[in-house]
């Protein structure tokens, strides 16, 4: 039987990294630290070169059938198409971007998905650079922004200075520590050896090390489309639209010899529709997936891995208002941060020509998320109202009347993601990594459950490029 071996003093600085640091993506300056190295991809600098480059022609009119219109199925798409192959993505919603969700009205624009770019994301950076789409700064810190933790109110620039001032229980050997300077300090510890580090701390910390990947590489900027998310996957689409049949559900998958039936249902229709394929590609989510019937069934341990990686859950909370009342506090930009419901508030990086004030009330992932599921909006709207009234010591009546509308996401309840993020529990990174991205005979697999880290666009993108190179380069060894 595994057992996990873990000290007081360890299991504390995780403790205090999930409560603060995770939420809050501290920025680390500083050098890469040894286990930081054991998380690169070794095969990085060849996927950012195809995204530069795409792949070589050669595709023979091959016909691939992806399952998907995501960001990974919109970016294997456009590289296998530029290759030669004949494309065709089947969607389950009637919507482009799946995790990429931008809510629009007539003056403004919320993200219900992805956000933000970090600096050191070279390769969904490369594609937007060829999509020719442009980047803001997304401010995800602010001096002047609130914690309100253990009933201590204080400005982000205090604790920063002095991270006593939160009144954690630390021993006398961390105070003057943040969070994310102790946690660095463990896991500087760690052996050297990737494989007996990623297997021995699989028992109780790679799943905060994949969640804390972003705040160790020393990420010094965040970026924002300029204008909103959904531009990215609006201009794959620009290039397939008419490779792309919406409401189009895959419900089974069928393998035979050198080819692959794919039965779809459409709306209206008693009788599933079928295509055929040369290759297929699966990035719908892990969960979404086991929808799929499989024949010949799926190996054990791919099945297994898909029936067991764990789903984190997130919500967010926008609320639009007439004013920006956290302009008062000399806020412009980044976040707040609080152990009340609403955990994390972020102002926004932009600005819209109407003068819409629109805020991220609360942004939860994980056990804070789960908070929000069983609540009516009027409900999540309430907790909310509670939290901001107090964090900027305004009255609740006051937010309650200047703010009037509000959009709420909970990726718990999507039906087609079933889900927020992949955030593995112990021991999954190790058992599961692989057998989630393995291809079946002639059927691939990408999406953001197979590779890392996980809940970046990045990495569905990264996943995309590789399973585009893998199914090129059979069709081209069938050839030779």
């Amino acid at each position: 039987a595994r057992q996990c071996y873990m000290s007081a003093w360890e299991g504390r600085v995780v403790w205090i990294f999930l409560l603060v640091v995770v939420p809050s993506l501290q920025i680390l300056p500083g050098r890469e630290t040894r286990w930081e190295k054991c998380f690169i991809d070794p095969d990085y600098e060849e996927l950012v070169a195809i995204a530069k480059n795409g792949l070589e022609t050669g595709c023979r009119s091959k016909k691939v059938v992806i399952v998907g219109a995501g960001i990974s199925g919109l970016t294997a798409a456009k590289l296998l198409k530029d290759a030669g192959c004949k494309v065709l993505i089947l969607e389950a919603s009637n919507h482009l971007g799946g995790r990429i969700l931008t809510h629009r009205e007539q003056d403004w624009y919320v993200e219900l998905g992805a956000m933000r770019l970090p600096g050191h994301h070279r390769l969904v950076r490369e594609f937007i650079k060829k999509l020719k789409l442009k980047l803001n700064p997304f401010y995800n810190s602010n001096d002047k922004g609130w914690y309100f933790v253990n009933n201590v109110r204080a400005r982000a620039g205090e604790v920063e200075r002095n991270p006593d001032i939160l009144q954690y229980p630390v021993l006398p050997k961390e105070r003057g520590k943040s969070a994310s300077q102790l946690y660095n300090q463990t896991l500087d510890k760690v052996t050297t050896n990737c494989s007996v580090l990623k297997e021995k701390y699989d028992s109780f910390s790679t799943k905060v090390i994949e969640v804390g990947i972003p705040v160790a590489l020393n990420l010094r900027v965040y970026d924002e489309i300029t204008g909103g998310f959904d531009q990215l996957p609006q201009a794959f689409y620009q290039d397939i639209h008419r490779s792309v049949i919406f409401n189009s559900p895959v419900v089974k998958i069928l393998q035979d010899n050198d080819q692959v039936k794919v039965f779809y249902r459409r709306p209206h229709s008693p009788f599933p529709f079928s295509v055929m394929a040369d290759y297929v590609l699966v990035t719908a989510t892990a969960k979404a997936t086991r929808l799929i019937k499989f024949s010949p069934p799926l190996s054990a341990k791919k099945t297994h891995a898909l029936r067991s990686i764990h789903y984190a859950r997130a919500t967010k909370i926008f609320l639009i208002c007439s004013e920006k009342f956290w302009q008062k506090d000399g806020i412009y930009n980044g976040r707040s941060i609080t152990d009340h419901p609403s955990r994390v508030i972020y102002y926004p990086s932009h600005n819209f020509s109407s003068g819409a004030a629109v805020i991220l009330a609360s942004y939860t992932w994980v056990d804070d998320a789960e908070f929000f599921i069983p609540l009516d909006d009027e409900k999540c709207v309430d907790v909310v109202l509670e939290d901001l009234a107090e964090i900027h010591r305004v009255p609740k009546n006051y937010i309650q009347k200047i703010c009037n509308k509000h959009v709420i996401k909970k990726w718990g309840l999507d039906k087609y993601t079933m889900g927020g993020y992949v955030s593995f529990t112990p021991y999954q990174f190790v058992d599961y990594s692989k057998a989630l991205f393995q291809n079946e005979g002639r059927v691939h697999f990408s999406g953001e459950h197979t590779a890392q880290p996980h809940a970046w666009i990045e990495t569905s993108m990264k996943s995309a490029v590789r399973a585009a190179r893998n199914i090129h380069g059979a069709i081209n060894a069938l050839h030779h």
